[in-house]
């Protein structure tokens, strides 16, 4: 049997309109800001639940190996989620380190705050947070390299048979493309940023996926690799590359610097507390948007086996 035209064409529709909302969030916004991250976890959502979907109007057989292959990338995704929530779990510690470090600066009196041994173990303990942040979240991408697929450019396989399953095939390989770069984004923003030769090199997929889908997703991924050049010659490469948790840090060292000068520690300390209230509020909402992904994932899982076994 054919592809279904009509949905399949609808599917690569959808993933093309969500990777222009994304490619105008990071035109718009700080490079992987949590406006940037939350339009990547939702284009993720949207695509693995049109991906579902579409199972029931394509007719697949039950127990081939296409529910194999979804099993996999599906089985990817939920790893990716895992090591994600991590990531952007310590970053939300921060936030709290850094509110500490607020409180102590409005504690200690303006004229003696430079002398307080309250305020130096705060300042200390906000670095040596933001350190093992980034020792720990690096451990994290090694080792959960292969479910985070740390590439801009995902390989096409040149003898994929896009037609194989009435065309599931080649939407998986799609979706496991666009994945493959969105988690590459959120990994930078919350884990590790870990630059790819191959980042400025989009996949050429328009022979496969439609032109719509195609030029979409290269246009996101140029604009991605090179806001990330920007942002790390700017901070420096490696760590947590999310705006707000970048700008939580730099709000404290400017803070021992002001404590050190004898500078306006009064607004130093509103400033932090400013930059960690937005910190801890952007991870909480990361955070739930990656659990509510983890469940619909394996909603979606449990949906298809009883597709396949005949339950309801």
């Amino acid at each position: 049997m054919k592809p279904s035209p009509s949905t399949v064409a609808a599917y690569y529709t959808t993933l093309a309109s969500g990777l222009d909302d994304l490619d105008r969030s990071l035109a718009s916004a700080e490079f992987v800001s949590m406006a940037s991250l939350r339009a990547a976890l939702a284009l993720i959502r949207a695509a693995h639940a049109g991906l579902t979907r579409l199972v029931g109007s394509l007719h697949l057989p039950g127990g081939a190996a296409w529910l194999d292959e979804y099993m996999d990338e599906t089985s990817r995704l939920s790893d990716a989620c895992r090591a994600l929530r991590v990531g952007a779990a310590a970053i939300e510690g921060y936030s709290a380190s850094a509110s500490r470090l607020a409180s102590a600066l409005r504690a200690a009196a303006p004229s003696t705050a430079y002398l307080s041994l309250e305020v130096t173990r705060a300042i200390r303990a906000c670095r040596r947070d933001a350190m093992a942040i980034k020792e720990e979240n690096r451990v994290l991408v090694e080792t959960r390299a292969e479910a985070l697929a740390l590439r801009l450019a995902e390989t096409v396989p040149p003898d994929a048979k896009f037609t194989a399953f009435n065309g599931f095939r080649g939407v998986l390989c799609a979706t496991r493309v666009l994945t493959s770069f969105l988690l590459t984004l959120l990994s930078w923003g919350v884990l590790h940023y870990c630059p790819d030769a191959a980042a400025a090199g989009a996949t050429d997929c328009g022979a496969y996926f439609g032109a719509a889908f195609a030029s979409a997703l290269a246009r996101a991924q140029q604009r991605a690799a090179v806001e990330a050049g920007r942002a790390a010659a700017a901070c420096g490469s490696g760590g947590a590359m999310m705006h707000e948790f970048r700008r939580a840090r730099t709000a404290v060292e400017q803070a021992k610097d002001a404590m050190e000068r004898a500078g306006d520690v009064a607004a130093a300390a509103s400033e932090i507390s400013l930059r960690a209230d937005a910190l801890r509020s952007g991870c909480e909402d990361v955070i739930a948007l990656i659990d509510d992904l983890f469940d619909e994932v394996v909603e979606g899982r449990k949906k298809l086996l009883d597709l396949c076994s005949g339950g309801n």
